[in-house]
């Protein structure tokens, strides 16, 4: 099993034009609700299901507790949990003392501990995919454009794959899929092999263009 990711564009702190970076980011496959994260547990850990569902209320609500009094909690090989604070107003004059009322709880904060990290980067395995979410690129082709330079390239090479599709339309890799799929079903293009490993051939209506 892999965690699923994609590559988005990182926006230039200053609006600035030019040659853009990319960061990865995961794309999750579910959200797992208390319930579902019980089951999972109950059947890798042989442990009663009442138990852990007793066990993890009591965890929250103590954690919660000790969180409100200004505590960190260390939670085993998890990390630290703490808390940090918002004042309501702003002030740079230390004399201009904040009162506790202009003092509000914003968030709880999790410290990853190093035995956590060190088994999370050796077990987390990664599969590019295409997200759904991601925002996608305004098609500034048509598909007759793309069929055209589809075309151009089969008549230089014997056939195409999916990667080298994608160079030619500037399409993401989810949109070459969909349309190369279009295009077979069409009998424009045929398919041979499978997986990674497929290439693309000239099928009988795209010679007859």
């Amino acid at each position: 099993m892999s965690a699923h990711y994609d590559l988005y564009e990182t926006p230039s702190p200053k609006g600035e034009e030019g040659k853009k970076s990319l960061h990865a980011r995961v794309c999750p496959k579910k959200t797992y609700t208390q319930e579902e994260f019980i089951d999972y547990v109950t059947r890798f850990q042989h442990l009663p299901k009442s138990q852990l569902v007793g066990a993890l209320d009591a965890f929250i609500e103590g954690l919660r507790y000790l969180l409100a009094e200004g505590n960190i909690v260390e939670m085993g090989d998890l990390g630290f949990f703490s808390t940090s604070l918002k004042c309501l107003k702003e002030t740079d004059d230390e004399e201009n003392k904040i009162g506790s009322k202009s003092v509000v709880f914003q968030n709880v904060h999790l410290r990853i501990s190093r035995e956590f990290r060190k088994k999370m980067t050796k077990e987390m395995k990664f599969e590019r995919v295409h997200s759904l979410t991601r925002k996608q690129k305004k098609i500034t082709t048509t598909v007759e454009e793309r069929m055209k330079r589809l075309a151009n390239f089969l008549k230089l090479n014997i056939c195409i794959t999916r990667k080298e599709y994608i160079g030619v339309t500037g399409l993401t890799p989810y949109e070459a899929m969909n349309e190369l799929n279009s295009f077979i079903s069409q009998g424009i293009l045929r398919r041979r092999g499978s997986g990674r490993s497929a290439v693309y051939v000239s099928g009988e209506k795209l010679l007859a263009e």
